[in-house]
């Protein structure tokens, strides 16, 4: 579809109004001949005499041409006129020899020099936002990859990228994890998350469903890992029952346990300072947190790396070995499990078969161990950050707007009317104010705030012609909070998701809120995130009036959006 400029706009009006203009001025009955001649009889008005005289004249009518409106349609505009930062242009020689920039793109040095100072992560305004601001909706960056880097952030154009994206569409992956698994320790293959094409596709088959049916089966047994929490909150928060400024850690703990109990079906003892396991306990969640660091910063910088081993990497690689010695650990077990077991996947009932552990569902599948032990390393370093980092800031959205959380509470109460009634499937589905306040944090905070394809074939944006493979980067933070599609776009309102058929009111709605992806390439793990970020929210606003009385908490991009201050709530009981 062309897109016409404003001048454009502008000029068709005048030209309009102008043809509107003569032809209320010509004579009704035209004649096309050019030398024809009218007869025009005239009246002479009553009162002027009683003796009516008709008075015949004759006189030539000069020939107007009647032309019809056409719409002009506009060629497509080259690739090569997408306005860009110039300054890329001129280190695009350089970058052709030595791969310096990973696939992500934003690296604090290059950041900096393109804003010149004037932006940095830790501030509320994207980096990526400012080149938007600066060079217009579509924003070319010659970039080190095959071709060059279109970045887009409006609904229509993202809706045009999925809709023409292929059957097995190809995201970028995070480099430094590729090269932890294929370097480093000898894999097949760089993981799920990397995994392109109809390999994916064949892990998606495999694992969509059992993590489903797992997530469902699992909910009694993740709620007694919120309890865990509220416990460990009564422990550690102060006179003011206010929580230390490690909160964040904890979190991390209670997202460390659900996935344990999810994925082995075992009781770790994360949120237990007491257990026996605690020190195992937190040597892994200091892997974790190491993990998660050090893979960010080696990702967004220049790497280095790839010529030797940084500092960076040195401590990014011990701690995947510690997350990876653990998870071997459990795929060994399943193994000498299933082994020994007398029953093949074809013997076991359905019963039987639900409630097994998704490890061993997985094992079932026949998926390789090491696709496994990748895609659950996946699942540690990313999925349970991208959970603990949106809880966190939904706590937080919660604490800051009292009306909000007291209306949350009217409605948990009503569903579960005491703090011994266990939540189930059913009672979920009965809470749809608690999934707007999901909903409306994940539209202002998403865990990732970029999704990005290679394109599969050659398309038009905004009058541009972009061709196959080309990396298209969507700033989708930016495209849910655009003030065409949400009424006060940065104010914190669940009530917007609840009347979503007076909401709606354009054919691009659905691709202005898209938290988990779209299409095929969508988040495994939607659906265990939401589940446990409801139990827990539940469970807390249940128990506890949540406050918070500093400054304002933003987001920072370590990978994933994380709070860039600490999270000193307030759990004040309620009864």
């Amino acid at each position: 579809m062309v897109i016409f400029g404003d001048r454009f706009r502008l000029t068709k009006l005048y030209l309009l109004a102008a043809a509107s203009m003569e032809q209320s001025h010509a004579i009704p009955m035209v004649n096309t001949d050019s030398d024809a001649t009218v007869t025009s009889t005239k009246t002479l008005p009553l009162l002027e005499t009683a003796n009516s005289e008709t008075v015949t004249e004759s006189f030539k009518i000069p020939t107007f041409k009647i032309v019809s409106r056409v719409r002009i349609e506009k060629a497509p505009l080259p690739f090569e006129e997408i306005p860009g930062p110039m300054i890329l242009k001129l280190w695009e020689k350089y970058w052709r020899y030595v791969p310096l920039l990973g696939t992500q793109l934003f690296c604090s040095l290059l950041i900096s020099r393109l804003t010149q100072g004037r932006l940095s992560w830790n501030r509320n305004v994207t980096p990526i936002k400012y080149l938007f601001d600066e060079y217009g909706c579509i924003v070319r960056i010659n970039g080190p990859l095959v071709n060059d880097i279109i970045m887009i952030h409006r609904p229509e154009h993202i809706a045009e990228v999925f809709n023409r994206e292929s059957e097995s569409p190809i995201r970028s992956g995070i480099d430094i994890l590729q090269h932890y698994r294929l370097n480093h320790h000898k894999y097949r293959s760089a993981g799920a998350f990397s995994l392109q094409d109809l390999e994916w596709l064949e892990v998606k088959k495999k694992v969509d469903q059992p993590l489903h049916e797992t997530i469902s089966d699992h909910i009694e047994k993740l709620d007694s890992v919120c309890n865990e929490l509220i416990t460990r909150i009564r422990d550690i928060r102060n006179r003011q029952d206010e929580v230390p400024a490690n909160f964040h850690r904890d979190l991390t703990s209670w997202g460390m346990e659900s996935f344990y109990m999810t994925m082995f079906n075992k009781h770790f003892g994360f949120l237990d300072s007491t257990s026996k396991l605690a020190p195992e306990a937190t040597r892994i969640i200091n892997a974790l947190i190491t993990a998660h660091t050090y893979m960010s910063r080696c990702e967004t910088g220049f790497q280095v790396w790839r010529f030797f081993e940084t500092p960076f990497v040195k401590k990014l690689y011990a701690a995947c070995d510690i997350l990876d010695e653990v998870i071997g650990k459990y795929i060994r077990q399943t193994q000498n499990k299933l082994e020994t077991s007398s029953l093949s996947k074809q013997e076991k009932s359905i019963n039987e078969e639900r409630n097994l552990p998704l490890l061993e569902k997985m094992m079932l599948q026949r998926i390789h161990p090491n696709d496994i032990s990748i895609l659950l390393m996946d699942m540690i370093i990313l999925g349970v950050q991208a959970v603990v980092n949106s809880e966190a800031f939904l706590l937080y959205f919660l604490a800051k707007n009292p009306r909000i959380q007291r209306r949350l509470y009217n409605e948990i109460t009503s569903v579960l009317p005491n703090t011994e009634c266990v939540p189930t499937k059913e009672s979920l589905e009965n809470m749809p104010y608690l999934k707007a306040c999901i909903k409306e944090s994940l539209r202002l905070r998403p865990a990732f705030p970029y999704l990005t394809r290679l394109l599969s074939s050659t398309i038009s944006l905004h009058g541009y012609t972009i061709p196959k493979g080309t990396f298209v980067i969507m700033a989708s933070q930016i495209t849910s909070q655009r003030e065409e599609h949400f009424e006060d776009p940065e104010k914190y309102q669940p009530e917007r998701w609840l009347n979503q058929d007076e909401y709606i009111h354009n054919d691009y709605q659905e691709y202005s809120c898209l938290p988990f992806g779209y299409g095929v390439r969508s988040c495994l793990g939607r659906n265990m995130a939401e589940t446990e970020m409801m139990l827990l929210t539940a469970k807390l606003v249940r128990e506890f009036a949540i406050e918070y009385d500093y400054a304002e908490i933003q987001s920072r991009f370590l990978m994933v959006n994380v709070p860039n201050r600490p999270l000193r709530f307030r759990f004040v009981d309620r009864n």
